[in-house]
């Protein structure tokens, strides 16, 4: 089907070559002319350099008999314009990026509905909700969670003392038969390894895996995880999204403390939290950090405008006693630093906008998507329909692509770690990691 992307930022470019690999016909629009030639150089579309909002660049786009417009441009309005243009013309799914929380939330567009925009995405919010997944996750760098809460993937960076490194993927199912779990992708260096049975866990490997909630504490003592409750939280930025989260955070009853440079916006934060410590300081400042209790914090949340200071925040955090650190940042190529340097989870506003809208691109047989940090696989959780050629066929026959792996299957209330004999139902809930390329395959097999 064509889409049209409006927009080819991080997002946009992201969003654009993902539905690419999908034999989608993608056509963008960008008002910058070195980002057109980037897109038409890099991903070989075609891109048309012209305001999203425009009805003559939308029309050019072929809007007329385009089934899709993801509008997400640097500016709300365009997003927004660009998105009610298009349901003039009978677009049937229109997507939008605002960044203005009050603009989004505001009653008077319901939601973006009133306009015909079908999903109004707010980035802030997203980056907030995962920061609140991670920090209260200990122990883990990455959390998705999947069939509404009941399977999770983790990511896990594994130490040289775990119980698990050094042996075989299949001589795990000893260990792991009262917390079964599947490992479905280990990131070593700067490869990602789509796993056999036969594959060794080495120390420092990145594993991915999947199993049932109730279980995430045993599995992360097998992987050598110390588990321990998050009770206080330091945060280093008061902006919308530290706000957000230093709310949600209190409504829990945890110790929350924001540390912002500016002395009006403490103020404003001193106004919409009830409990919450608020100091007025530099987050880079290792005297203030240790003054304030940074070694009795059990997660560092470093959330400014600013990755350098993001990073540096993070790092100082942890090496004065936080026990978890978790960074934002806005530029994609920090995020490969951040283990290196001590740091246990980098957010990344890009991939989580993106995996947002592509979930919602891919409705229907695809319930949710979360892309691993840097690598382009990506876990989905999909729906087996009754004519799909898996439904009726065991794991063994169905013969999955190599670039395919299955996590789990959840089946009514009951969560199956499949085994090669596993048989697939219509109905079926099924998690599993995907590159991209083979994503055709995962549609084709588990779809009509």
């Amino acid at each position: 089907m064509r889409i049209i992307v409006i927009g080819a930022g991080e997002v946009g470019y992201h969003i654009a070559e993902r539905l690419s690999h999908e034999a989608h016909e993608v056509v963008v629009i960008e008002r910058n002319p070195e980002v057109c030639r980037r897109v038409q150089e890099t991903l070989r579309l075609r891109a048309i350099e012209a305001d999203g909002s425009s009805p003559g660049a939308l029309e050019e786009a072929g809007v007329r008999e385009a089934a899709m417009v993801i509008a997400v441009a640097d500016v709300d309005e365009i997003n927004i314009v660009a998105c009610a243009i298009a349901h003039q013309y009978g677009v049937a799914t229109k997507i939008a990026r605002v960044r203005d929380i009050e603009l989004g939330a505001h009653p008077i567009l319901a939601g973006g509905k009133v306009l015909g925009i079908d999903l109004l995405i707010n980035p802030n919010q997203v980056v907030a909700d995962e920061i609140l997944r991670v920090i209260k996750t200990t122990g883990a760098a990455e959390v998705a969670d999947f069939a509404d809460g009941r399977v999770q993937l983790l990511g896990v960076k594994i130490g040289p003392r775990a119980p698990v490194v050094n042996r075989r993927l299949r001589d795990l199912r000893s260990v792991q038969s009262s917390s079964p779990f599947l490992v479905v992708g280990i990131a070593r260096g700067d490869q990602l390894i789509v796993p056999t049975g036969d594959t060794v866990v080495a120390a420092d490997d990145h594993l991915y895996i999947v199993g049932r909630r109730e279980f995430i504490p045993d599995i992360l003592v097998l992987l050598g995880r110390t588990i321990a409750a998050t009770k206080r939280v330091f945060i280093i930025g008061g902006g919308r999204i530290g706000l957000q989260v230093a709310r949600a955070l209190e409504a829990e009853d945890l110790t929350v403390t924001v540390m912002e440079k500016s002395r009006a916006r403490c103020e404003e934060l001193a106004k919409h939290l009830a409990r919450a410590r608020v100091l007025q300081g530099d987050g880079t400042d290792v005297r203030l950090l240790t003054e304030e209790g940074i070694a009795e914090t059990d997660a560092l949340a470093t959330i400014t405008d600013d990755d350098a200071t993001n990073l540096l925040a993070a790092i100082l955090g942890k090496r004065y006693g936080a026990k978890k650190a978790v960074a934002l940042f806005k530029r994609p190529d920090l995020i490969p630093l951040v283990e290196s340097l001590g740091i246990d989870a980098p957010i990344s506003p890009r991939l989580l906008t993106a995996s947002v809208i592509l979930r919602f691109v891919r409705r229907g047989r695809v319930v949710s998507v979360f892309e691993l940090p840097e690598s382009e696989a990506e876990t989905l959780e999909v729906i087996v329909v009754p004519q799909a050629p898996a439904a009726g066929q065991s794991l063994e026959a169905l013969t999955l692509p190599p670039d395919v792996l299955v996590g789990a299957i959840v089946r009514g209330e009951e969560v199956l770690v499949p085994e090669r004999s596993t048989v697939f139902q219509a109905g079926d809930h099924v998690i599993l990691l995907a590159l991209p390329r083979a994503l055709p395959d995962v549609e084709r097999l588990f779809g009509s």
